[in-house]
């Protein structure tokens, strides 16, 4: 398989290009725990990767966080790898509390965006809610026993800089290729702590070798 390194995505990530070689070589990885900062804030602690499809932005013309038009890049997948956990912060607006929790795009509020019930951001200071430069990932979230799951909206990744200074077009999207929610579950104290793991949705060739050998599972983080 070739790797061709590119200009990071978001954040301090590293993302690397896959062409050719074997068809599910690369998937992506997010099972992390979670420090609990105050109130409904947490601070991301493990490495996490994203297998996004480069071949379609979708750009957001007004600031409303939902796409307006899509700009065909060709580019393929790629995996991004996030080396920087720590200067993620997942929130989100606690129920009967009136807070409003809108997206976030490169230090402004996307006034016009939709409420959501959580976001996951890039801070400029680590563990720090009050410095959230750009939100990646935000949506609705569902009560399960023992914690949430998180949906993610119209499963699109938003790049904490977007298509770069240069565009007319900042706000622009990618696609997530295998899944578009998490789960959320709630910490009991040591040894038991506050995770998000991404509910990865395998491509149907691994679902039938899987399936040979009766065994189906999510991949977990050794």
């Amino acid at each position: 398989m070739t790797r061709l390194p590119v200009a990071c995505l978001t954040g301090a990530c590293l993302a690397t290009a896959s062409f050719g070689g074997a068809a599910f070589a690369d998937v992506s990885d997010f099972n992390t725990t979670l420090t609990a900062l105050s109130g409904s804030e947490f601070q991301l602690v493990d490495t996490f990767s994203i297998l996004y499809d480069l071949d379609t932005a979708y750009i957001d013309a007004d600031l409303d966080n939902a796409p307006d038009f899509t700009q065909d890049l060709d580019l393929g997948q790629f995996l991004g790898e996030y080396i920087d956990p720590e200067f993620y912060v997942l929130d989100f607006a606690l129920p009967g509390s009136g807070t409003d929790l809108k997206p976030m795009f490169m230090g402004n509020e996307l006034t016009g965006a939709a409420s959501v019930d959580w976001r996951l951001s890039y801070a400029t200071t680590p563990g720090d809610a009050s410095s959230i430069f750009s939100t990646i990932l935000s949506g609705s979230a569902t009560s399960i026993g023992g914690g949430l799951i998180l949906d993610i909206t119209d499963g699109l990744e938003w790049p904490v800089s977007g298509l770069g200074p240069d565009s007319d077009f900042a706000h622009a999207a990618f696609k997530i290729i295998d899944f578009d929610s998490f789960t959320f579950t709630y910490g009991g104290g040591p040894g038991n702590p506050f995770t998000l793991e991404a509910n990865l949705i395998p491509a149907p060739g691994v679902l039938a070798l899987l399936g040979l050998g009766g065994l189906a599972a999510r991949r977990r983080r050794n």
